[in-house]
């Protein structure tokens, strides 16, 4: 007879320390011993007992078996991902402006913003690089700029508000242009002008000069026109739009800025992957890398410093705080060093903030002393203005008394010097005029350079029709580079340029040996040799001053001088007070 009694691997099943899958394994292995075993009266309560602990324990270890596991598992996932997506201080953010500027500049609405974001590729995105606006309403507020890479070099294509539209506040517009400025410290490479291709006014103009007055005149040779809502013929035919939609004052233009011009594809009619659209955005691109080299002026090289010298405080700053950090870590543990790192990369980032606004203030404050300058040069010639109509009226008294005619007349003699009423000149939109024409305001053909031909306003005329008596002229007699004849009439105190860019008295040309400088149709000045120089005398001439003193009379590159020291630059700055006067108070 056998007992009841349990067994021993039974016995050794409750001693046990196994792990969970033995513990499994031994529990299966003596329940199949227990059925290979004769069946006998056994004790129910004792038995009982054992199976419903046997199961019990069963179903916690599968029930929480893997619970240890996990508990270890997700704390380690969650330091992975916080690793990997919460940036290293070292590999913080700095700003990233140190490139040649590409300024997209023109009237509100003209879509300078969907020409950036198509050279940019991100005109289809969901949210592309420049906000624009399909409305009737402008978009862009504040300049904004991207990274850009055409060829091998990288760029900062800057996206401007109206900073040249008149109708903002003097101090908005101040605030932008500081901003504009700022992202250009580095230089400018191009100025992409974007006009409608179906208007075309005076405004465009009165820009133009704008940005000369704020970057400088050497600007505009870096200047490219691109043309806007083009039709499909016009986008697709280039010679088509050139000959049937261009008018004088489109050539002109053009012209102004060395012939370089594009098209804006509309972005709705040809996808990013249509050819048309491709080819236009590539000649683009090929006039911005023809340019040599990129544009700076004084301002800028000293906004330029000023950006680097707060670059390298803010790596300074970095560098000592992941210092700091790393430190802090060894001490006392990533939770602390973390929270220090935080807390003082927002107090770094309060500094690199201020010294972006002082930045801008400085900027500002170099802009508004120019501005004061300026006033304080009109209020002078306003008061000087005031002394010499003073004196004027005495010596018009003097005068009816007979005191000084004599006097009187042979002054007027020595200071009536300059052309003849018949020399022609060319406007800005390529008509050709007699100087009788001229009036205030007229902009004309004063210079060509690198091929760009240079046109300057008419800011004084001094006097224009009949004299009292004859006056000496010198009638300069030249041959063209294309063979033809060509004269000029002029004063013989009157200066032009030689081919060494210095002026010389019309009265000292000589016939075979000097060489004065004439345009030609290419667009250049030549250097040709005068064939004779004749004396005549007129009774009838003007006398007028350009904004850049010159001016190409009759083909012949003349200065606005006359009697004084054989000096441009020196006259130059001797008649300044006179051409910032006209500035502020234009005069017929």
């Amino acid at each position: 007879m056998k007992d009841d009694t349990i067994t021993p691997d039974e016995g050794n099943l409750r001693s046990s320390r196994a792990s969970g899958s033995e513990i499994l394994n031994n529990i299966n292995s003596v329940l199949r011993n227990r059925q290979r075993q004769p069946s006998v009266q056994s004790q129910p309560t004792v038995y009982n007992q054992f199976i419903i602990q046997i199961d019990q324990y069963k179903h916690k270890i599968y029930t929480y078996g893997k619970l240890p596991f996990l508990i270890i598992l997700i704390p380690v996932i969650a330091y992975i991902f916080y690793r990997f997506n919460t940036p290293k201080p070292s590999q913080l953010p700095l700003s990233d402006i140190n490139a040649p500027a590409i300024l997209l500049i023109g009237k509100a609405g003209a879509g300078k913003s969907t020409l950036g974001n198509l050279l940019l590729g991100t005109y289809e995105d969901e949210k592309p690089t420049f906000n624009f606006s399909d409305s009737f309403s402008t978009v862009t507020q504040n300049s904004s700029f991207a990274r850009i890479q055409i060829g091998d070099e990288n760029y900062n294509i800057v996206d401007t508000p109206g900073i040249f539209d008149t109708d903002n506040p003097n101090e908005v517009v101040l605030e932008k242009i500081s901003r504009t400025i700022q992202k250009c410290a580095y230089g400018i490479k191009a100025i992409l002008f974007v006009i409608e291709a179906k208007r075309f006014t005076i405004e465009q103009k009165e820009m133009v000069d704008r940005i000369k007055l704020f970057l400088g005149k050497e600007s505009l040779q870096y200047m490219i026109s691109v043309f806007s809502h083009c039709s499909r013929k016009q986008t697709e035919d280039l010679e088509y739009f050139k000959k049937f939609s261009w008018n004088q004052e489109i050539k002109a233009f053009v012209n102004s800025m060395g012939s370089r011009w594009a098209i804006s594809p509309n972005p709705e009619s040809y996808p990013p992957n249509n050819p048309v659209r491709k080819q236009r955005l590539e000649d683009l691109k090929n006039h911005i890398v023809s340019i040599d080299g990129k544009y700076t002026n004084e301002l800028l090289e000293k906004v330029r410093e000023k950006q680097e010298e707060n670059e390298r405080k803010t790596r300074e700053e970095e560098v000592k705080r992941q210092k700091e950090y790393d430190e802090s870590k060894k001490r006392e543990g990533e939770a602390i060093a973390r929270k220090n790192y935080e807390k003082q990369r927002a107090e770094d980032e309060r500094k690199a903030n201020e010294r972006r606004k002082m930045e801008i203030k400085n900027i500002k404050d170099t802009l508004l002393i120019q501005i004061n300058i300026l006033s304080e040069k009109v209020a002078n010639l306003t008061k000087d203005n005031e002394s010499l109509n003073e004196k004027v009226a005495n010596l018009t008294k003097e005068h009816e008394r007979g005191e000084h005619e004599k006097a009187e007349h042979e002054k007027a003699k020595e200071n009536q010097n300059c052309f003849g009423l018949e020399t022609q000149v060319e406007l800005e939109s390529g008509r050709i005029i007699q100087m009788s024409e001229l009036k205030t305001g007229d902009r004309v053909l004063s210079n060509i350079r690198n091929g760009i031909a240079e046109y300057s306003e008419v800011c004084l005329i001094a006097h224009i029709g009949k004299l009292e008596h004859e006056e000496e002229f010198a009638k300069i007699s030249f041959t063209r580079p294309d063979g033809s004849k060509g004269q000029l009439r002029l004063t013989t105190t009157h200066y032009v340029f030689d081919e060494n860019l210095s002026i010389i008295l019309a009265k000292d040309l000589r016939p075979g040996e000097t060489k004065i400088l004439v345009s030609n149709d290419n667009n250049k000045l030549v250097s040709v040799f005068v064939d004779d120089v004749t004396i005549e005398l007129h009774d009838k001439y003007i006398r007028f001053h350009t904004r850049a003193e010159s001016v190409i009379a009759d083909g012949v590159l003349c200065s606005c001088y006359d009697q004084c020291p054989p000096s441009q630059t020196l006259m130059d700055l001797v008649f300044l007070p006179i051409r910032l006067w006209t500035y502020f108070i234009p005069t017929k």
